[in-house]
């Protein structure tokens, strides 16, 4: 299993493991260092235990013919809904008003993020201080403007989730918008009654790619990790999906994904037409 792509967390947030017998040798050249190198070694140990029980609860699930995935939980934005060219054309116009240059590479970063990784994002590149903030500012309101009347679904976005219902699974959401704007576009869009459960930006402290909102999300749905499918468009939110030992299902939207993270998925769609019959596959 390729582990270097995981990146780096906050190793406070994942499951303790006792390090007194742990046998660093077996890494090789990995060294007891400092702290955090130990819970990094922790936490690939915990990642790579996770992989070979889940193989196994696999194989015990196919041989009895069950279906191994019991929830599909959801991206919102650019997975169902079609925010992220809204959004792009949110970023540059408001950046345009205030007679800033912003390029689509910058625009590509924040996909997937939080706001707070976001405005992290653009103090990195303009500083702290008025312009980032002024940018930041300026798109929440254009964005929230152009919301009202030019979003639309992705396609097959309704279609897949009446057939997941039907089918029996638990269908549910993990979105990194925060709850007020989240609500008021899955209602514009007609989606809003079409989840058992919800996981919004606000209920974790770390956005993704942490995997702490899929973590959420499949303890709030009643599934463990391994019986819950997470559909994604972004690196950011596969990776997190991905890290929460998950099946990630991916729907590339503006950026396509890295190699290594589109091998790490469970499938990488064209549209999501496709995804009822690619859940129903895996057993």
């Amino acid at each position: 299993m390729e582990l270097q792509w995981l990146g780096v967390w906050d190793y406070s947030t994942f499951p303790k493991i006792k390090p007194a017998k742990i046998n660093l040798s077996l890494f090789g050249r990995l060294r007891h260092k400092a702290s955090v190198y130990v819970a990094k070694v922790q936490y690939d140990i915990y990642v790579i235990y996770k992989f070979v029980t889940c193989s196994r609860f696999a194989a015990t699930q196919a041989d009895e013919g069950a279906d191994m995935i019991k929830a599909v939980i959801f991206d919102m934005d650019g997975t169902l809904i079609d925010t992220e060219r809204l959004d792009m054309r949110a970023w540059k116009v408001g950046a345009a008003e205030l007679g800033i240059t912003i390029d689509d590479a910058l625009i590509h970063q924040f996909i997937g993020r939080s706001n707070a990784d976001v405005k992290d994002i653009l103090e990195a590149h303009y500083g702290k201080g008025e312009t980032a903030d002024a940018i930041f500012a300026r798109n929440i309101e254009l964005h929230t403007e152009m919301a009202k009347t030019d979003l639309e679904l992705k396609a097959g976005a309704a279609e897949c989730l009446d057939e997941l219902l039907a089918a029996g699974y638990h269908v549910g959401l993990a979105t990194s918008s925060r709850r007020v704007a989240a609500e008021r576009n899955l209602k514009t869009v007609g989606l809003f009654d079409k989840f058992e459960t919800v996981t919004f930006g606000e209920d974790v402290a770390y956005g993704k790619p942490d995997p702490a909102i899929y973590l959420l999300a499949c303890e709030r749905a009643g599934f463990a990790p391994e019986e819950c499918a997470v559909v994604e468009d972004s690196r950011n939110g596969c990776v997190s999906g991905i890290t929460a030992v998950c099946h990630v299902f991916a729907v590339p939207d503006i950026v396509p994904l890295p190699q290594d993270v589109a091998d790490g998925c469970e499938a990488v769609l064209d549209t999501l037409f496709d995804l009822a019959a690619a859940v129903k596959a895996v057993r």
